[in-house]
């Protein structure tokens, strides 16, 4: 690890802007303009993805007054191992693991099939004698020569297909291993810390006039056995609450619009309000804050969601397990609920859902008061939509596609012009170019479906969009693109002409395979919104007390970007979707995409590192569906691929392909994840701690990631923190160390990603 970040030399030596060095809590205003330099930088080492310094003690000018994280940190170095990553939860450290285990899924294949298919390839001429007899003009190209198009395809290729078989079977054996090597890793890595999330449970339909007081007596007595409750975070509709914050901060956005034209001497735009009515809206919508803020409990209807702490982790655990319903427990509820007799596991009338609780920082707040039926309604609207989007990209493509049929079509016998075969693959070029912006345009508006959605957790947003736009990003890649170039065929041309001529599926595909290994990492290093943030970074340190941007402006431009796991894991998933199901076709693409993985491997492990923001900790539950997922349809894909290939390339499809294809058909229809959890599914130890003694430790908690209650929280957090500065150190995860002191039980608070305070 490298030396402790020089926080304060760093401060001191930027620009000599003349600000405080320490801002007291009740002091931090996020809308304050000009922005204090010295608290953008604060939150920018505080959201650093490092390790809080064991050495360093707490104090209010050791720790971030936005977001009450330290920023004193040492850095992991780059070859830092996925283990040391615990501190951010398992969730970072299971998505490098599974770009590695994607990259051995890969080289199964080559080992086992891909050096064959690529010798045999190359000592084939098909695309020569095509040209020979005039049938077909075929470039003896890179990717025609090492196609399996370029082999001879009279007969199947039996010891081709004897191993496409036998890396089925080893790839199912991998997926169940790396199951198991998850659930593993996720224990480890739950080993390493204690957090809050190991004492507590979350529970869903409660009715939503109960009170604090109510759900308390009713979780501290379970089945004549009793138990010891900490805390209790209650879960508030503040859908509007929300709304008026967004509209404030969008407000202010303009605000800074109208103070740039001011400094700089221009004319306001038409378009932008007058300043005097928009000063008087700002503070309107501050008020309509303090008021929600100042008498929560009565401004907010209860969402029906608690958390519920206990004092120890077998507590919670019992708890769930007590709760756990079955399908045959729901109907003996109901029987119950008949004859008159009460059923415990009901709170009042209602069927309570009870399970362990996810991070404080997974939990999306403004979505917890969304009914069920409410959410399955938006899904079903945001797969239309999705299907509607293909459905663009597909006419897009199709275009394109014609173009290059056009060119193609000059009658048998005619060579192509040098300036035709230019443009054409020119048009390939575009193509795949355009295949990968539509992509990113996916992602964007796919992850505002899964937005609309209304998730309880951030994990269940990642989940949605990863595994949506993942599908959508292969569809809109490899079957589009397939479809395209076997339908737009000359008249009693064969679909294997289609395959193998200039222009056709080789070549399109070759070129998405080159593409598709280049943009990610390369869009990851050349980060528009990254770049942009330095520029105004750099503005903000020039312009000093003449800066117009809010403080929560500054804050966000000098942190870091955040690693998104949702468009992560839908790009690996869907260079494995398209990988395998070409792999077949075209050898040489898997040795493409394996170098790609490995380059992006790297590149994000150096960018999150050292330029990347940590996100919130979250589970092993990402990773777990990503498997299950991708996984799944990637050994189902890749049978599909060798029997579609084989009944173009050749006059008949050997038996065991059939074979192979049933044997992933069932490895997808049965459930491999509820059977491994049956079985070889292992429960992590639980912490023999108390949550009392443990509680000064959590750097993250329930309540102060409550937008409701979270600014009062990490005031009460950095109080309590500085009242005792020689009396507390970190240790390397960055949870509180007691030194020799006893300590009474305090409401000790830190996370707020929203404080809202009027304006000056």
């Amino acid at each position: 690890m490298t030396s402790v970040i020089p926080f304060d030399q760093e401060t001191h030596q930027l620009n000599g802007i003349s600000q405080p060095n320490e801002t007291m809590i009740e002091d931090y205003d996020e809308f304050r303009r000009p922005p204090l330099l010295d608290i953008c930088l604060k939150h920018q080492s505080a959201t650093q993805f490092a390790i809080a310094d064991a050495k360093v003690d707490l104090n209010k000018s050791n720790l971030c007054p936005c977001c009450g994280q330290p920023i004193i940190l040492t850095q992991l170095p780059l070859t830092a191992s996925i283990l040391d990553f615990s501190f951010n939860g398992p969730g970072v450290s299971l998505y490098f693991d599974f770009l590695m285990f994607s990259s051995i899924l890969i080289s199964t294949f080559i080992i086992i099939c891909g050096i064959y298919d690529l010798i045999a390839s190359s000592l084939g001429d098909t695309c020569h004698k095509l040209n020979i007899m005039g049938e077909l003009e075929c470039v003896d190209n890179f990717y025609s020569k090492f196609a399996k198009s370029n082999q001879d395809n009279q007969h199947p290729d039996i010891a081709g297909s004897v191993l496409n078989f036998i890396t089925t079977l080893i790839l199912i054996i991998l997926l169940f291993l790396y199951r198991k090597r998850i659930n593993i890793l996720a224990n480890k890595i739950d080993e390493k810390s204690i957090l809050a999330s190991d004492y507590s449970i979350i529970v869903e339909n409660i009715p939503r006039d109960a009170k604090e007081e109510e759900i308390k007596e009713f979780f501290s007595k379970i089945n004549n056995v009793q138990y010891k409750i900490q805390k209790i975070c209650m879960g508030y509709q503040i859908s509007e609450y929300l709304r008026i914050l967004k509209q404030k901060q969008e407000q202010e956005k303009t605000f800074t619009k109208i103070l740039e034209c001011e400094r700089l001497g221009k004319p306001i735009p038409p378009r932008l309000p007058n300043k005097v009515d928009l000063t008087q809206t700002l503070d309107q919508l501050a008020n309509q804050l303090d008021q929600y803020e100042d008498n929560f409990q009565n401004s907010f209807q209860f969402s029906g969601v608690a958390i519920i702490s206990y004092n120890t982790e077998d507590e919670a655990n019992a708890v769930c397990k007590f709760f756990k319903a079955t399908r045959l427990h729901l109907i003996l509820s109901q029987v119950m609920r008949v004859i008159g007799k009460k059923d415990i596991r009901r709170f009042r009338d209602n069927v309570i859902v009870v399970s362990k609780a996810p991070e404080p920082g997974d939990i999306l707040w403004g979505n917890l008061g969304v009914t069920l039926l409410e959410q399955y309604k938006r899904k079903f609207i945001t797969n239309l939509a999705t299907i509607f989007l293909l459905g663009i990209c597909f006419g897009i493509l199709f275009g394109l596609s014609y173009g290059q049929f056009s060119m193609t079509d000059t009658g048998k016998g005619e060579e192509l012009s040098q300036a035709e075969l230019v443009a054409i693959t020119i048009l390939g070029v575009i193509a795949s170019v355009l295949i990968s912006i539509i992509n990113n345009i996916l992602a964007v508006i796919i992850r505002k479906f899964a937005e609309l959605e209304a998730p309880t957790t951030k994990t269940e947003y990642d989940i949605s969009a990863a595994k949506k736009l993942g599908f959508a990003q292969f569809l809109n890649t490899a079957i589009i693109t397939l479809i395209v170039n076997l339908v737009i065929v000359k008249e009693g041309e064969k679909s294997y002409y289609a395959v193998i001529k200039q222009g056709g599926l080789n070549q399109d595909v070759m070129l998405i395979f080159i593409t598709n290994g280049i943009m990610p990492w390369l869009m990851s290093l050349l980060d528009p919104f990254y770049i942009y943030k330095l520029f105004m970074r750099y503005q903000i340190q020039l312009q000093g007390q003449q800066c117009n941007v809010t403080q929560q402006e500054a804050n966000e431009y000098f942190a870091g970007p955040m690693i998104d796991l949702s468009k992560k894991y839908a790009q690996l998933g869907k260079t494995l979707l398209f990988t395998f199901f070409y792999a077949y076709l075209l050898p040489l693409g898997p040795v493409l995409s394996l170098g790609s993985i490995l380059v992006i491997y790297w590149v994000e492990k150096i960018l999150l590192l050292r330029r990347d923001s940590k996100p919130a900790p979250t589970g092993s539950e990402m990773a777990e569906e990503m498997i299950d997922f991708f996984g799944e349809f990637t050994l189902l894909l890749y049978a599909i691929g060798c029997l579609v290939w084989e009944s173009i390339l050749n006059d008949a499809i050997f038996p065991l392909t059939w074979v192979q294809f049933t044997i992933a058909v069932l490895n997808f229809l049965i459930p491999i994840d509820t059977i491994f959890d049956i079985f070889w599914k292992s429960e992590d130890i639980s912490t023999q701690e108390f949550y009392e003694t443990q509680c000064y430790k959590f750097w993250d908690d329930y309540d102060r990631r409550n937008p409701i209650t979270a600014e009062k929280a990490i005031e009460t957090f950095l109080k309590n923190t500085t009242a005792l500065p020689q009396q507390q150190q970190v240790d390397g995860r960055g949870n509180i160390v007691q030194k020799n002191q006893e300590y009474s039980k305090q409401d000790k608070k830190k996370k707020a990603k929203n404080k809202h305070n009027k304006e000056d």
